[in-house]
């Protein structure tokens, strides 16, 4: 009987420990999966568990919203991006490494002066150092972590 109860230990408890493991994020899956669209910027929020406190939302108006909205990512599998602002368009470089969940946007280059609301967003995507989320939704957030950008596929 002791060894059929240690059978059925051994085999609850080995996929237990083989899930355990942390996966690492396919990075072109989430990323180069199409185009995304800014949702809004959030402060205050938990990073390690938005579903426990999302943050606030920067921006509540309406006419506020819909410029943010407006401003949509393509992320290349080759490491470039391209994006639409208000009046504009922009292209840059992303890295993300998986293991970490780190990432970067560098070389940002805009079509239009940079002021207003197109400014803040390229600021923003100039300090993002994290990601988190999957193909549907994901956030990048700066080195705090403390408040992030998130989008959704368009």
């Amino acid at each position: 009987m002791k060894k059929i109860i240690s059978y059925i230990l051994v085999l609850i408890a080995l996929p237990l420990i083989f899930c355990g493991c942390k996966q690492e994020d396919d990075v072109f899956e989430i990323f180069a999966s199409g185009t995304w669209r800014v949702n809004n910027y959030y402060t205050d929020c938990n990073w390690n568990n938005l579903a426990y406190k999302p943050g606030k939302p920067v921006f509540t108006n309406e006419s506020d919203l819909k410029i943010v909205n407006s401003f949509t990512v393509v992320f290349e599998k080759d490491g470039t991006m391209r994006g639409n602002i208000d009046g504009g368009t922009f292209t840059a470089q992303w890295n993300a490494d998986p293991k970490d969940r780190s990432f970067s946007i560098t070389n940002v280059n805009a079509t239009v002066n940079l002021s207003g609301k197109n400014a803040e967003f390229i600021t923003r995507l100039k300090n993002v150092k994290f990601y988190q989320g999957d193909s549907k939704t994901m956030q990048l957030a700066p080195q705090e972590r403390t408040t992030y950008i998130q989008f959704n596929h368009r």
